[in-house]
């Protein structure tokens, strides 16, 4: 098997041994934690792998929420209950529902695949108290339960109070703790720094950054020895320079170069995966690109032809790049940033898919 993945692979998982140990030691004190990052740095392979060692310790039990796909509080709270049945009630899983969701109306259908699909009927008033309900059986296990709530953001677009639900509910919590972890740092400031906002100051922080570059180097090539291949230092320090140290871009990129390679990785087979990987995926980026007005594609090409841009309403910048007025750039730069396809960094603006900044500067 491949051993340079995007998913989740304990076998094969680069460094994070800081913010493991920080993990850890927010949870044996006692602390939920902030986990923010953008995208593509492995937020949610480090908190996978964290979960893999606490499991291992036979200490803590584990629950993982993903809630990108939610809208509401009520596919946070049928989400979570199948975590916890799926966790505790395995083998019998209807009881595991008269137990977990005593006074609930539930229904249930089997998927395609033969595992059971969990279906909720909550009206406003039983939603708080469903929850509380859920996190009472958590809190009542002989072991700590620690509860990761994945995409975190999502919470803010809910059309209930969700923030203050889930506030009230975790207040009174001792044993269950809480990993809250998302993307959009922004929104998660805002929830967690503002002093009108019900989880404020409710958490340690953690901002993840990229793997050390010697690590993430050290790392390929220990794996491509592994497997009895060698890889020019040359080489990966294309993949590196290409892929910018996104844990993501650098797996997938890796991932293609190791298929690629029989007995040496050079950096010719990795060009040659670069340009093979950018010209089978032009029509996708095109079309991405033509989704954006006419102002806001000059500007996209423009800041992944800089690179990063400090200061994207600057004369200078502006003029190199025959760009419209000030007030034209600055609106299409805050259109673009929500539409996450430019981020602002704590160096200034970038093009925020890695891949698509390569592809427009490879093809503009």
């Amino acid at each position: 098997m491949n051993p340079f993945t995007t998913r989740y692979n304990p076998g094969h998982f680069c460094d994070r041994e800081k913010e493991i140990k920080q993990l850890r030691a927010n949870i044996d004190n006692g602390l939920n934690t902030l986990l923010h990052s953008p995208r593509r740095l492995g937020k949610t392979a480090l908190i996978r792998h964290l979960f893999h060692k606490l499991e291992k310790s036979r200490k803590h039990e584990t629950i993982f929420v993903d809630l990108f796909a939610t809208s509401g509080m009520e596919d946070l709270i049928t989400i979570l209950s199948e975590k916890i049945l799926e966790r505790y009630h395995r083998k019998n899983f209807f009881d595991g529902i008269k137990n977990v969701l005593k006074g609930v109306s539930t229904s249930i259908t089997i998927d395609e695949t033969g595992k059971p699909e969990l279906k909720l009927q909550l009206g406003e008033s039983n939603k708080k108290t469903t929850l509380e309900q859920l996190l009472k059986y958590l809190e009542a296990r002989k072991k700590q339960v620690v509860v990761a709530f994945d995409e975190f953001q999502e919470v803010v677009k809910y059309p209930e109070k969700a923030e203050a639900i889930l506030r009230t509910a975790i207040q009174p919590l001792s044993r269950v703790l809480f990993i809250f972890s998302g993307s959009s740092s922004h929104l998660l400031r805002e929830m967690f720094f503002s002093a009108k906002r019900p989880f404020y100051q409710s958490a340690a922080v953690m901002v993840l950054d990229k793997i050390s570059p010697d690590k993430y180097f050290d790392f390929i090539g220990s794996t491509f020895k592994e497997y009895s291949k060698d890889a020019e230092p040359e080489a990966i320090g294309r993949i590196m320079d290409f892929t910018e140290g996104y844990t993501y871009y650098t797996q997938f990129i890796s991932n293609l170069a190791f298929y690629q390679t029989e007995k040496k990785l050079t950096t010719d087979i990795v060009t040659q995966v670069i340009s093979d990987y950018l010209e089978s995926n032009k029509t996708d980026y095109q079309n991405l690109l033509n989704l954006l007005s006419e102002n806001q594609k000059r500007i996209s090409i423009s800041v992944a032809k800089e690179g990063i841009v400090a200061k994207p309403m600057a004369i200078e910048f502006i003029t190199k790049h025959k760009l419209p007025s000030i007030s034209s750039v600055s609106q299409a730069i805050k259109t673009l940033t929500n539409k996450e396809i430019l981020y602002r960094a704590n160096e200034g603006y970038t093009v925020y898919d890695v891949f698509f900044k390569r592809f427009l500067q490879r093809y503009y």
